[in-house]
């Protein structure tokens, strides 16, 4: 009985469906869920044209026959409670007969049934509940948003919403929110492992760099400043895109060949030369030598 206590409440609740703009809604989630996805189709019994099923929160279950020729509609319940088989016959709001079925004897049902007319106020199909008519205090519209008198439009709604895509900013949030589930699922080992695709991207972004500037396409300074800025850029793509923290150590070895670099075209500048830096990485290396003193 999850939901019932609380679900038997609803004469005045009104509820959207997720896709429409929610306001004012009393309901969590779970409730939702319950009353907007009650109701569902089945095929129809021979002499039946449409034909619906639901399962009350209490365990109880309905199901609905309806032929729209003759205007009829046949209501069967199963009680949660009762090891009974009742069913009523209703044709243009008048109750033709109510019976229980294993003995065929007459029975009352207004007070089986009336207690769930809230339940029944969500079924989409309007034309079936102006076809009961107002009996056991059932209402004649329906509370579902897509309550509906015209069948088929209800079923060209039902497919249209199904397919209907998503707004972008929707999807990607939903995207990225996947992401940070996935990235929380791995430890220790795992979760390097799961890193090491990215790490990887970015550290070949910044070899690609170093190659222009080996080849002289790009300056000793547009290097240094390309490599920090993407060093940086990453800490933000790793935080806001991939959904992880970054790793500090990361950015200090991605942005390292820049800050190398500059500092080398600083020393040629420093000794007058004025040639491409490029041409001097082998002086570089002598410089660095000697620097860290290594003979």
């Amino acid at each position: 009985m999850k939901s019932y206590e609380r679900l038997k409440y609803l004469d005045d609740v009104t509820i959207e469906h997720p896709s429409l703009n929610l306001k004012n809604n009393t309901l969590n989630d779970e409730e939702k869920e319950i009353l907007l996805y009650l109701w569902k189709r089945r095929k129809p019994s021979p002499g039946y044209n449409r034909s619906y099923y639901a399962e009350f929160p209490d365990g109880t279950k309905v199901i609905i026959e309806y032929n729209f020729v003759r205007e009829i509609i046949k209501i069967e319940l199963f009680p949660v409670d009762e090891h009974r088989h009742y069913y009523v016959m209703i044709q243009r709001g008048t109750i033709l007969q109510e019976r229980e079925f294993q003995s065929n004897r007459p029975v009352s049902l207004y007070s089986r049934i009336g207690k769930y007319k809230k339940f029944f106020s969500y079924l989409f199909d309007e034309q079936v509940l102006k076809t009961i008519g107002g009996c056991y205090e059932i209402p004649l519209k329906s509370k579902h948003p897509y309550g509906t008198s015209d069948f088929n439009t209800l079923q060209f709604k039902q497919r249209f919403n199904k397919f209907k895509p998503k707004k972008f900013w929707i999807r990607l949030k939903e995207y990225l929110e996947q992401k940070e589930k996935k990235q929380k699922q791995y430890k220790g080992f795992k979760k390097l492992l799961y890193r090491l695709p990215a790490d990887l991207f970015d550290t070949f972004i910044i070899i690609y760099l170093f190659r222009l500037f080996y080849t002289g396409e790009i300056t000793a300074i547009a290097f240094s400043l390309y490599s920090i800025f993407y060093s940086l850029l990453a800490g933000f793509i790793d935080i806001y895109w991939r959904r992880r923290n970054p790793i500090v150590i990361k950015t200090l070895l991605l942005s390292l060949p820049g800050i190398i670099i500059f500092w080398f075209r600083y020393q040629l500048d420093l000794w007058g030369i004025q040639e491409p830096a490029h041409h001097y990485l082998h002086v570089l290396y002598y410089l660095l030598k000697q620097k860290l003193g290594i003979t």
